[in-house]
C-alpha cells in the first residue's frame, strides 16, 4: 500500500490527510484496470457508490454521446453524484487502457468531510462535470456553455468605408446577415439592419450615403474561444446585439448576434432587456420585470451558475432604472444639469439575488445649493424609485435611496460631505455612509458627475481613523456559530432554527474585503475582486482570502438554490434557510466556512495592520 498512499499524497483532496489517514485510504483502495473504450460508469443510471482516481491512463466522460470531458491521473470521478445522492449524470469511459483505484462510499466520505478540503468540495460539488455534461449536450438553441466560434452560421460580410449603403443593404440580404463590417484604419465598424433603419431610411439619408456614415467604430469584439453565456452578458451590460468574433491572430471569423445566442423561449435574458427597452411607460416596464422570476429559474435550471445569475438580476435592474429615468425625463423635461444616478449596494457590486432590495444616490454638477435644481432631481427621484418599486425590487428598509436627501446632493455637497466624514469618521452615520456609498456604481451618465464622485474615497487607506472605523462596522454581522447536532442555532424569534444565510453568511465576508480593499487602496469593485486586490496588496494574509473566496462561493450557491426554489413554488424569496434540508456534508462544510470567516474577523485588525 505504500506506493498508493506515496501517489494519493501528492492529489487533492488527500493531500490534507495525516500519515494515518492516508494509510487508512490506502487500504480502502481496490486497483482496478479497464481496456481502452471499456465503461466505469454509465449516465442516468442509480447514484455512485464509488470514487475512482485515475492512476494511469485517462478517462473520457460523455453525455447523450458526446465527450465533453477527458480526465487524466490524479484526478477523481463518481464522488459528486455519491455526494448529491442523484444518478450519475454522463457516462464514464475508459479512453485507452487505465488504472484506476477505486474508493468505496465509507471510505471517501471521511476524506471529504475534512475542513480542510472545503476547497476541493466546493469546487467538485459545484457541478464541473455535470455542467459540463449539461453544456456540452446543449442543442444549437441552448448555446450558452459553447465556444461563440462555433456558433457562428456564415462569413462576416466585410466591406470598404467607402461603400454606399444601398450596395452594403444588397450584400446583406444577398448573404442573409443581420450585420455589415467596415474595414479602417482603426480596426473594424459595424452596421447592423437596425441601424439602416434608423441611420438611413428614418433619417432620411440617400443611397448614396458611405457605409463610413451610419457605422458604429470602432466596433466592439469578442475571441471566439468565450462562451455564449459570457459574450451574451457582456451583450445585456452594453446594450448591444452583435459582437465581431475574433480568432486567436485577430482575424475575423464572422458575426455573433443575440439570436445565435438565444433560444426562441421568451424567458431569456435578452429577449427580458429587449422589452425593458421598448417600453413606452411603466406598465410596460412592469409587464417586462414580471418576466424576471421566471428567467432566473429558467437559468438556474440550465445549470448557470449563481454568480452568473447575480450579473443577470444586476443587468436587468440596471436596464429599468435607464428606462424609468428616460420615461421620467420625457416627463419632466430636459434635465437642468448633468447628473449620475449610482446603483448603491449588491446592485453596484453586481452581485443582486431575487431577495435584493434597491439602494441608489444622485448627484448633480453644481458646487452648491439651488432650489430649482433639487426640485427637478427630488422629482426624477421619486419616479425611478417608486418605479423600480412598482417592477418589484423593493426600496431599502434603510433609507438608502436617491429619493431621500441624504443620498441627494450637488456633486460639490457630495465632495464636501465625504471629506467630512473622512476628516471626522466618528461623526454620526460617517461609517456606515462610506460604506455604503464606496460601493456606488453609475448607471446613468458615468461621465464627469460619476468620474469626480468615484474619486473621493480614492485616500481612504491613509485615513487610519476611518478605517478603524469600517473594521468595526465589518465585526457587525457575525456568522453563526453555535450548532445543535450540526444544525445551526438562529436565536432570532420569528426563524428561529433557521440560518439567516444573507446578514450571517454574505455579509461578513462582504464588509470584510470592502474594508481591507480600502486599506489597499481599491474602492468599487465585486467583492471576490476586493479579497484578490487585498491580498495581492497585503492586507489579507493568502490562507484568510483562500478561506473567504470559497466560503463566498458556498454561500452564494447555496443562497440562490435557496430563493430559486422559493420563485418555483410561487412564494416571494427570502434569505432564512433550515439547516435541515441541505445535506449532512453540506451542513458540516457550511460550519466550517463559518468558522473560518469568523477567525479571519477575529484577526482582520493584525492581518490589516492597521495603526491605532
Amino acid at each position: 500500500m505504500h506506493e498508493v498512499a506515496e501517489f494519493l499524497r501528492g492529489i487533492a483532496p488527500f493531500d490534507t490527510l495525516d500519515e494515518a489517514e492516508l494509510e487508512q485510504a490506502a487500504e480502502a483502495c481496490e486497483i482496478e484496470f479497464y481496456a481502452g473504450g471499456d465503461p466505469v460508469l454509465i449516465q442516468a443510471a442509480e447514484p455512485s457508490r464509488y470514487a475512482w482516481v485515475v492512476r494511469r491512463g485517462a478517462l473520457e466522460l460523455i453525455a447523450d454521446g458526446r465527450t465533453f470531458d477527458l480526465l487524466g491521473e490524479g484526478e477523481m470521478v463518481g464522488h459528486t453524484s455519491m455526494l448529491s445522492g442523484d444518478p450519475v449524470g454522463f457516462t464514464v469511459r475508459a479512453h485507452e487502457d487505465s488504472l484506476l483505484y477505486r474508493l468505496p462510499e465509507d471510505a471517501i466520505r471521511p476524506v471529504l468531510a475534512r475542513p480542510a478540503a472545503l476547497r476541493y468540495l466546493v469546487r467538485s460539488v459545484g457541478g464541473r462535470y455535470e455542467v459540463r455534461a449539461r453544456e456540452s449536450g446543449a442543442s444549437s438553441a441552448d448555446p450558452a456553455g459553447r465556444p461563440v466560434g462555433e456558433l457562428l452560421r456564415s462569413e462576416p460580410v466585410i466591406v470598404e468605408p467607402g461603400t454606399t449603403v444601398r450596395d452594403a443593404a444588397g450584400l446583406m440580404v444577398e448573404r442573409g446577415s443581420s450585420s455589415v463590417l467596415v474595414h479602417t484604419a482603426e480596426g473594424l465598424g459595424i452596421v447592423t439592419d437596425r441601424d439602416l433603419r434608423t441611420r438611413v431610411v428614418a433619417a432620411g439619408a440617400g443611397p448614396q450615403t458611405t457605409i463610413a456614415e451610419v457605422m458604429t467604430a470602432p466596433a466592439r469584439t469578442v475571441t471566439a474561444d468565450r462562451t455564449g453565456a459570457d459574450v451574451l452578458l457582456e451583450m445585456l451590460d452594453r446594450g448591444v446585439r452583435h459582437f465581431p468574433v475574433l480568432d486567436a491572430h485577430r482575424r475575423v471569423l464572422g458575426v455573433i448576434s443575440d439570436t445565435d445566442l438565444m433560444a426562441v423561449e421568451s424567458r431569456t435574458p435578452f429577449h427580458l432587456r429587449t422589452a425593458i427597452g421598448r417600453a413606452m411607460d411603466v406598465e410596460e416596464l412592469v409587464r417586462a420585470a414580471d418576466r424576471l422570476p421566471a428567467t432566473v429559474v429558467t437559468l438556474y435550471d440550465a445549470r448557470v451558475a449563481a454568480h452568473t445569475l447575480t450579473r443577470v438580476i444586476s443587468t436587468v435592474h440596471d436596464a429599468l432604472t435607464r428606462r424609468l429615468i428616460e420615461l421620467a425625463e420625457q416627463e419632466l423635461g430636459a434635465p437642468p444639469v448633468r447628473y449620475a444616478w449610482l446603483a448603491l449596494g449588491s446592485f453596484a457590486r453586481r452581485e443582486a439575488f431575487p431577495s435584493s432590495d434597491q439602494d441608489s444616490a444622485l448627484a448633480w454638477e453644481g458646487e452648491g445649493d439651488d432650489a430649482a435644481i433639487e426640485t427637478w432631481m427630488a422629482a426624477l427621484a421619486r419616479r425611478v424609485v417608486e418605479g423600480l418599486a412598482r417592477c418589484g425590487i423593493e426600496p431599502c428598509g434603510k433609507g438608502a435611496l436617491a429619493s431621500k436627501p441624504l443620498f441627494a446632493r450637488s456633486l460639490g455637497g457630495w465632495e464636501r460631505a465625504a471629506r467630512s466624514w473622512l476628516d471626522d469618521p466618528a461623526q454620526e452615520k460617517a461609517g456606515i455612509l462610506v460604506s455604503v456609498l464606496v460601493d456606488g456604481r453609475p448607471v446613468w451618465a458615468a461621465d464627469v458627475v460619476g468620474q469626480r464622485l468615484a474619486t473621493v474615497f480614492s485616500n481612504a487607506q491613509h485615513r487610519p481613523r476611518l478605517l478603524r472605523l469600517l473594521e468595526s462596522t465589518a465585526l457587525a454581522h457575525r456568522p453563526p456559530t453555535g450548532f445543535f447536532r450540526d444544525f445551526v442555532v438562529d436565536h432570532d424569534g420569528e426563524h428561529r432554527g433557521r440560518l439567516d444565510i444573507k446578514n450571517g453568511g454574505l455579509l461578513p465576508i462582504v464588509d470584510l474585503a470592502r474594508v481591507a480593499a480600502m486599506a489597499g487602496g481599491v474602492a468599487a469593485a465585486s467583492t471576490l475582486a476586493r479579497i484578490d486586490a487585498a491580498e495581492t496588496g497585503g492586507m489579507i494574509e493568502r490562507r484568510d482570502a483562500a478561506v473567504l473566496r470559497d466560503a463566498f462561493d458556498l454561500i452564494t450557491e447555496l443562497r440562490m438554490r435557496h430563493q430559486v426554489e422559493q420563485l418555483r413554488s410561487g412564494r416571494a424569496p427570502d434569505d432564512h434557510i433550515d439547516p435541515g434540508d441541505l445535506a449532512p456534508l453540506v451542513r458540516s462544510h457550511l460550519k466550517e466556512a463559518f468558522r473560518g470567516v469568523a477567525r479571519v474577523q477575529r484577526g482582520v485588525a493584525t492581518a490589516m495592520s492597521l495603526p491605532r
